[in-house]
């Protein structure tokens, strides 16, 4: 038996009854997260929106970098700073913060 709550099953032909198909997923996850609370958030630059938002379309390291014009190393320390101002232990964690808050 499973400790987590039950979260309501896909239809069986596939189609998605809710909207906002990544909220789905991170409910999923937050389910399974130790969080219990919201962490308090710094401000991110603009820079760091930019980034997370093509983060959250899937896109990799190198082709945000290659799109903003920066290198790697520079988008990997932006990431890292993303991810520590979100308060989040992982990428796709600061994924999920970022769906909540910015859609």
């Amino acid at each position: 038996m499973s400790v987590y709550p039950a979260v309501p099953a896909a239809p069986a032909d596939g189609v998605e009854e809710r909207d906002g198909g990544p909220d789905v997923v991170c409910e999923v996850y937050e389910l399974g997260s130790h969080r219990r609370s919201p962490v308090a958030v710094r401000e991110l630059t603009s820079r760091q929106l930019t980034i997370g938002r093509l983060m959250a379309t899937g896109a990799k390291d190198a082709a945000i970098a290659h799109e903003l014009g920066l290198s790697l190393r520079t988008i990997r320390s932006e990431i890292k700073a993303l991810i520590a101002g979100l308060g989040a232990q992982s990428r796709f964690q600061a994924g999920c913060l970022l769906v909540r808050r910015f859609g």
